[in-house]
């Protein structure tokens, strides 16, 4: 009988598994993550500015009798854009201690060949390691927002439920969404950078203060409001203030400038994911 040649043919998943195939990579992942109790109490401690904005509006209402202290209950949207404030610089922290070495390690030790040598596609890989940091992101900052949310429904309803703040969740899951994306696509391609998970978590730290830093010097000197764009943090600041009506002297600059450094910034992200996962390694 005749023998024909059989190149090689990539093995398909079933049909069913097609869409999730990775899952497996952001399950084991965050199972590890979540087993050190380290990273658990950090983790806790993102949840700090939720209980102190609920103690705080409980306060408030049940005195807001007094004049002095009506004054101080937050009005309307704003509340929630404050408290997203807060959430930022935890946001940060929170990535690079659960996330630097989500593709760096795997650099180091040669699992992004194995990885890939299975029935995963690139995108795979990426999905998979962007959604461990998007499940971590979005549980300190959509989660508790939407639970302060129902909280100042229950506490301060003829403030709160009324058809002008109707746009309020969709505007909290847009400002999570941004700012955990944000966040999520820049450590991951520095983590793709290095194959070191403290060198990654240092220069996404480092970066995200220096830029800031640079931001606050530019702005000091030349008075330009346009200084926020050279910031990370002062971008997703001011789409937050544009979200939730916050008016600030020092983030007059129309949203759409933000928006689109943003857009930017991803799209350079995933250039370099593109460019550096590979299942091939080559040496020089």
């Amino acid at each position: 009988m005749p023998i024909y040649d059989q190149t090689y043919r990539k093995y398909e998943a079933r049909g069913p598994m097609r869409s999730v195939r990775f899952w497996p990579i952001t399950r084991e992942a965050l199972r590890l993550l979540l087993a050190k109790k380290a990273f658990l109490a950090l983790w806790a401690a993102c949840w700090l500015p939720f209980i102190g904005f609920v103690i705080y509006l409980w306060g408030v209402t049940q005195f807001a009798q007094a004049p002095q202290v009506a004054e101080m209950l937050p009005s309307g949207a704003q509340v929630f854009g404050r408290y997203f404030h807060f959430q930022i610089l935890l946001v940060f922290i929170l990535s690079t201690f659960g996330g630097a070495g989500l593709i760096a390690n795997d650099l180091r030790t040669g699992g992004i060949l194995v990885y890939l040598s299975r029935p995963l596609t690139r995108r795979d890989y990426v999905a998979g390691k962007l959604g461990v940091l998007l499940g971590l992101d979005l549980s300190v900052t959509l989660v508790p927002a939407l639970l302060l949310y129902l909280v100042a429904l229950g506490l301060a309803p003829d403030r709160y439920l009324v058809w002008s703040l109707a746009y309020v969740p969709l505007a909290i899951t847009a400002y999570a969404l941004t700012l955990s994306l944000s966040a999520s696509l820049l450590l991951l391609a520095i983590s793709a950078l290095s194959r070191s998970a403290r060198v990654a978590g240092i220069g996404f730290f480092g970066l995200i203060i220096a830029l800031d830093i640079v931001r606050g010097v530019v702005g000091a000197i030349y008075r330009w409001p346009g200084a926020i764009l050279l910031s990370l943090q002062a971008n997703v600041q001011a789409i937050d203030n544009a979200l939730f009506g916050i008016e600030e002297r020092a983030y007059s600059i129309h949203w759409a400038y933000p928006a689109v450094v943003l857009t930017v910034l991803g799209l350079a992200c995933l250039l370099i994911l593109r460019t550096r996962v590979r299942a091939v390694e080559i040496v020089r």
